[in-house]
């Protein structure tokens, strides 16, 4: 074990530090990393070896640091070093605080010399429209650096050194700011081949003859996308499917009925699917349910150019997406209503 004779009493001399104790003076960032490394590793020792220090250097910035605040921040027990209960909270004030100035220097480093966008969508969204779409703006910036992250939950965009978010939402619960890419409208869709082979499906009581296809209503994505509540909306009983395909995410839904496994429900995101003929309606009935794939940039975010022009394709794929999929809608039949309650 290491030697901690150099750190002091476990008790400190209010006399000796109460002068200190009364100044108001910064405390010094070198002193708190080092206490922060000590304290996680509860070793002198080992926090010198992670911060490229000399032991005593690390024993002087914990003493330091203690003496700035007029506090014992560790004690000795045997050949250890233990935190007080004071040492405990700083720990914690201390490791918030350098988490957020670290995320703070990383992100102004990264705006400074690296062209690298950070988006964060839900993983259909991502999987179905963004990514067959990206190397549209590959080749406007071919240099620039883009990770795309994955998740339903809504986040915080500067906590997160996150630029952009494309989000499903209800309309009821748009955060201020969130601009509307594309609304959602929901209907039954099969494979081309899948008529030939399958039971009649030209009403919705047909549906009790096939296999239903949905995911699990398990993320915010997915709660109104499902057949119970397809039903519900439109003012219908349930229909039962002769059997049920559930998948936890809805790009593996497009598949299983793109590869002639049953009836899904549509998503209009997912609209290249059948734009293009890889699905169709075999049934002429639709709902808007209120809900749509919203953008959200952050304000570090709109200050960079590379994620200005990210934003701006965005936009115009959004536009020449949105004027597409109201032709097919109109070729289609497609004049989705929303049940009034």
């Amino acid at each position: 074990m290491q030697n901690v004779s150099t750190i002091h009493s476990a008790v400190i001399n209010p006399t000796v530090l109460s002068d200190a104790a009364l100044q108001h003076r910064p405390l010094t960032l070198a002193g708190i990393r080092g206490f922060e490394a000590a304290a996680r590793h509860l070793s002198l020792t080992r926090a010198a070896t992670e911060l490229y220090l000399t032991q005593s250097a690390v024993s002087r910035q914990v003493q330091g640091l203690e003496e700035e605040l007029g506090i014992a921040l560790f004690v000795r027990k045997a050949r250890e070093i233990v935190l007080t209960s004071e040492g405990k909270q700083f720990l914690a004030l201390a490791q918030k605080t350098l988490r957020e100035l670290d995320s703070g220097v990383e992100r102004m480093r990264r705006d400074a010399f690296s062209p690298r966008i950070s988006v964060n969508t839900f993983a259909s969204f991502a999987s179905l429209w963004l990514i067959p779409r990206l190397s549209g703006f590959r080749a406007l910036r071919p240099t620039a650096d883009i990770e795309i992250g994955a998740t339903d939950r809504m986040i915080d965009l500067d906590l997160e050194n996150v630029d952009v978010a494309i989000r499903y939402l209800r309309r009821e619960s748009i955060p201020p700011g969130a601009e509307l890419l594309m609304e959602e409208i929901l209907f039954p869709v099969v494979s081309p081949s899948y008529t030939k082979t399958s039971p009649p499906l030209k009403k919705l009581d047909d549906l009790s003859r096939h296999t239903l296809i949905e995911s699990h209503a398990g993320g915010p994505a997915e709660v109104r996308a499902t057949w119970p509540q397809f039903f519900d909306e439109l003012g219908v009983a349930e229909i039962k499917g002769r059997s049920h395909l559930k998948f936890d995410f809805i790009a593996q839904v497009f598949m299983a009925a793109q590869r002639g496994q049953g009836v899904a429900l549509s998503r209009t995101y997912g609209a290249d699917m059948f734009m293009n003929g890889e699905l169709v309606r075999p049934i002429d009935v639709s709902l808007s349910t209120g809900a749509g794939c919203f953008l959200l940039v952050s304000e570090r975010g709109q200050a960079r150019a590379e994620v200005r022009a990210f934003v701006a394709w965005l936009r115009e794929e959004v536009v020449r997406f949105n004027e597409q999929l109201a032709v097919w809608f109109k070729a289609s039949g497609v004049a989705p209503k929303r049940r009034q309650r």
